[in-house]
This record gives structure tokens, sequence and C-alpha cells, in this order.
């Protein structure tokens, strides 16, 4: 079941991150002697994981597919500053194995679109060492498909995370290897629920913690131009939230919450960008 785009699925953070990656060249002029700003463009493929897990820590459902997209980045160095923008937008499906309301077991396919955005900023403290801080903006789109007497519905899940890392990079063959490691934690989530025959309801998650290694290859093509290559393997625990009341009409007729999540989400890209 693919989910159609729609205009107004665009939010708010998406748009001032574009803003962003935009405006991040201009910022990068004046009173920076030493300065190098480049662009990226890459295909990825996301190998993703979701289980959703009741109080005892039993899978309730377990999702497992691929998501390929594009990512778009821009990068600015500034003396032993650098500042990074990107965007990336993810479509694609996942096997869904989980069970009804009444608990009955059931097989379907969750489609997914996901964007994701973030801004970078780290400093180098040492010849091959960095140090950062990222905050980094999620919105997905999940529809379950419906299966046998069971009913799908779509789910939208909005988060913000702020995260510390650390960066290092040193020369290997004939480019170079950088390795990161990011810790963070939510600033805020929602998720938007839209049950058949149910108001729309918005439901606050539970508490969600971050855990990003990465791993990147990059040699130069000449002119400008260069090749990367990166794999990341995030890790997000995402708590029980809270109590919400489910309506039909106005009218109260059951509550509901998320139940604790875990996303285990290993993108692999391949780019080329330019530097100048």
């Amino acid at each position: 079941m693919p989910i159609q785009p729609r205009c107004c699925r665009r939010s708010n953070r998406a748009r001032l991150l574009g803003l962003l990656v935009a405006a991040l060249p201009v910022a990068a002029t004046a009173d920076c002697v030493d300065r190098a700003v480049s662009w990226q463009v890459a295909h990825v493929s996301n190998t993703s994981q979701w289980a959703e897990l009741d109080v005892l820590g039993r899978k309730l459902v377990r999702e497992t597919g691929t998501l390929p997209g594009m990512e778009f980045s821009v990068r600015v160095r500034c003396g032993d500053w650098n500042l990074q923008a990107q965007l990336s937008q993810l479509d694609g499906s996942r096997f869904y194995d989980g069970q009804t309301s009444t608990g009955v077991p059931v097989t379907s396919r969750s489609a997914l679109r996901q964007l994701h955005g973030n801004l970078q900023a780290t400093l180098n403290v040492a010849e091959a060492w960095q140090l950062g801080t990222r905050l980094s903006s999620y919105t997905l789109w999940r529809e379950i498909a419906s299966a046998g007497g069971a009913s799908g519905y779509p789910e939208r899940y909005d988060w913000t995370m702020l995260s510390v890392g650390a960066q290092w990079k040193t020369g290997l063959g004939p480019g170079q290897l950088r390795l990161a490691a990011w810790s963070g934690m939510k600033l805020r989530s929602s998720m938007l629920l839209s049950l058949p025959g149910r108001d729309q309801t918005v439901m606050q998650l539970g508490r969600m913690n971050q855990h990003e290694l990465e791993a990147g290859w990059r040699t130069q093509l000449g002119s400008g131009w260069y090749l990367q290559g990166d794999v990341r393997y995030r890790s997000t625990d995402m708590g029980q939230g809270a109590d919400a009341i489910i309506r039909r009409s106005g009218v109260p007729v059951g509550v509901a919450h998320q139940p604790r999540t875990t996303m285990v989400d290993i993108p692999v890209s391949i780019g080329i960008g330019y530097e100048f």
C-alpha cells in the first residue's frame, strides 16, 4: 500500500532545514580566511527493523524491510569549525508480523515514508579528532495495510533529537577514512493516530534514546569532485507513551498508547560531491 505524496505532509521543520541547507554557503563568507564549502548528493538504502514490546518485554509487532531514497548535504569548514546540514527522504515497505487488538496473530505490510534532517557542528580538537553536537528532526509516515479481518490504519511520528559525538579520521589508500559515534536524547515527540471510524488522536511518546556509529570513506576524483561511501548503524529506543483518549465524533470510546518501540536502521549511501 504506497503512501501517496501530499503537499500538507511537509512539516515546518523540514522546510526550515531546507532553508538552512541553502543558507549554509552564504553563512561561510566574511571573516573566514581558511574556508571550504562542499555539497553532496547520495543514493541511500536503509535496512530497517521495528519492534513493539509489551510491559514484560515480549514482542507484539516485528517489522523488517528496506527503505531506499536520496540524501542531500552541504558542508562548510571555517578554520577549526565544521558545519553540516543534511536532508534525506526514504520510501519503502516492511513486512509486518504482529497481532490484532484482540491478540489474534496477523501478517501484513507497512508502507513507510521518512523525512530526516540534521544540523551538525563540530570543532577540530586535534589533528585527527573532532567533537560536536547535532540537532536531528524525523518525520515518519507508517501505513499498516489491512489483512484478513483486521483493518489497516495510518500513523505519523514526529520527533527531534539532540546528540553529542566525536569523529576520527585518517588516510586510507587513495582516500580518507572517517569513524564517528553519536549519542542523543529527544527534545520533543508525538504521534498522530488515525484509527478506522475514530477521530484523529495526537499521542505523546515516551522517553527516547539514540546511539549511532558511522564509517565513511572518501576519495578525490579530480577538479574538486569526490566520491564518498558511508555506512551507519542507528539504534533508537522509545519508551511506552502516555495513555490517550480515543474518540468517535468527540465521544470517548477507549484509551490507547504507543508501546515501547525499538528501531534499528542501517543506511548505506554512495554519493558524489564537489568542494570549492
